[in-house]
């Protein structure tokens, strides 16, 4: 996990000097008019945004709570991939020597995956850590210790990744494991993840892996570099052209503050980065690498993103970090086959166990399982029609589902931020008011039509806010952690029947302030 969105050096936190809370850098909205012409359709909408979640390591789906909150996410907003560290664990311990002796047991792999598929999502296997009896170092990174070196016997690591797919497709079946995806390692550009950053080693990782996969079963899909901060690319697939080692897909990271890309325990301070480009030059840029390559047209799969990669960070938990995700995943549709979110709750270990109830983990839900803003921002694009509307508005998508308009309309207005994260958004930021957005619905069928509006922003889907108001408390009581959920559960503001007469035509205006998201559903009655 824990990575960056460019590649400045790590810089001292910014000084601790009083700012304004307001959100003032607002793209100018005056008279913002969305129109939707329900027979204007520009093609299927585009889902990457659903195609992969992240996670924190893999032993963490054999404990129920973690289950219990996929199993929440998968039934509101259905994500297909979940990808996640360090499979080799010792949780999972599938390999271990006896007197120089491999011995390889995948019973615990096999129930992480099982549990998976039973809540309705496939693996995307990222291989790695090395395991310990067979790694060629003893350092580790993380509370839960992996190890990031190389293989001690280049063979024996060959001859365990083949007992691994075998053993896969032995116990899901071929067809099933087929549908996978197998990324190797994660972030071999960092030092904390791959002995030296060395990228030669991690090339020859990566073409032995890749060998052995493939000699089990050429059908499975395999790719990498799965560098932060958007790194290797080029060199990446001109080795691979080289050498002939196959490449399936092209993954890396990409996160949107300012410094370095590696916070192991979530010490450091971060400050977001006030450009609406971050995170999307980055993917947009390796997509032109790609394109450029002698591997025109893989897929790009951003295996892990977010507003920051430090695990201890309170935008994570703002209403504002929901903005920032719609305007990311809007600004990278046309470039990457997938944006894989880090992560889906915040039942997380790398800095250790999750501290409080907020503590800027980057879950979509908290250790608690309250929704986070975050989370809402994915559970509108979940209700969103699979028919996309032409749509000249920056800031929303446009759907048809039958006869039903569906719309998701925001704001993203980039903070006066003149503190580094942890001072900045540990305070509380009311939010400025715009002008309505004036919707108007065209080709509409006549009738009448149940009409909601949902709302997500500054005290609307916003627990963080509340538990700023309460003093940040390290523990909820029962009737505190009530009130969140009720808080969260997204009751629509407005749910009206309406009609839509004989010209097809709907208009109606909508208050939004900075940083709002707004659900808006037609449903023919």
């Amino acid at each position: 996990m824990t990575r960056t969105t460019n590649r400045r050096l790590l810089r001292p936190s910014l000084a601790l000097a009083m700012a304004s809370a307001l959100f003032v850098s607002a793209p100018a909205h005056a008279d913002r008019h969305v129109a939707a012409d329900m027979d204007a359709i520009s093609g299927d909408m585009s889902e990457a945004w659903r195609d992969s979640v992240g996670a924190g390591h893999g032993g963490m789906f054999l404990r129920p709570e973690n289950v219990e909150h996929l199993e929440l996410v998968q039934r509101e907003i259905g994500f297909r991939n979940i990808r996640f560290h360090a499979i080799f664990l010792h949780d999972t311990a599938p390999y271990r020597e006896v007197d120089g002796r491999p011995y390889y047991n995948f019973d615990r792999v096999s129930q992480v995956y099982a549990n998976l598929l039973q809540a309705g999502i496939k693996p995307f296997v990222e291989i790695g850590f090395m395991p310990a009896d067979l790694a060629s170092e003893s350092q580790t990174i993380f509370h839960w210790k992996g190890n990031g070196s190389p293989p001690k016997d280049w063979q024996k690591w060959s001859d365990f990744i083949t007992a691994f797919i075998r053993h896969l497709e032995a116990e899901f079946g071929q067809e099933e494991v087929r549908s996978w995806r197998f990324e190797v390692w994660n972030e071999p550009n960092l030092d904390g993840f791959w002995t030296d950053a060395d990228q030669a080693s991690y090339f020859k990782l990566y073409d032995t892996t890749v060998q052995a996969i493939k000699n089990v079963d050429p059908e499975l899909k395999v790719g990498g570099p799965a560098t932060a901060g958007a790194a290797w690319v080029p060199e990446f697939l001109a080795h691979a052209k080289q050498v002939g080692s196959p490449v399936d897909f092209v993954t890396t990271h990409s996160y949107g503050v300012a410094g370095g890309f590696l916070d192991e325990q979530g010490k450091g301070d971060n400050r977001l980065v006030l450009d609406r480009r971050a995170v999307i030059e980055d993917i947009e840029k390796v997509r032109g690498e790609i394109d450029a390559s002698e591997f025109p047209g893989l897929p790009l799969y951003i295996t892990e993103w977010n507003s920051s990669y430090n695990p201890r960070d309170p935008i994570h938990d703002t209403y504002l970090n929901a903005a920032f995700i719609l305007n990311k995943l809007k600004g990278t549709e046309r470039s990457a086959q997938a944006m894989s979110y880090w992560v889906y709750s915040d039942l997380f270990e790398e800095a250790g166990p999750p501290p409080t109830p907020f503590h800027g983990g980057f879950g979509l839900l908290t250790r608690e399982g309250i929704r986070k803003p975050s989370y809402f921002a994915y559970r509108y694009l979940a209700q969103l029609g699979k028919s996309e509307l032409r749509n000249a508005d920056e800031e929303s998508w446009l759907t048809r589902d039958g006869d039903n308009f569906v719309g998701l309309i925001w704001n993203f207005t980039i903070p006066d931020q003149k503190l580094s994260n942890r001072p900045f958004y540990t305070r509380i930021h009311s939010a400025r008011k715009l002008e309505p957005v004036r919707l108007a619905v065209n080709a509409a069928k006549p009738g009448t039509y149940r009409l909601r509006v949902f709302r997500t922003g500054y005290k609307a889907n916003d627990a963080y806010t509340t538990y700023m108001e309460w003093g940040r408390p390290d523990q909820l009581t029962d009737q505190q952690l009530a009130q969140l959920q009720a808080q969260t559960r997204d009751t629509p503001e407005i749910d009206r029947k309406v009609k839509v007469g004989a010209d097809g035509k709907f208009d109606m205006k909508i208050k939004i302030r900075a940083n709002d998201l707004l659900l808006v559903k037609l449903d023919r009655m």
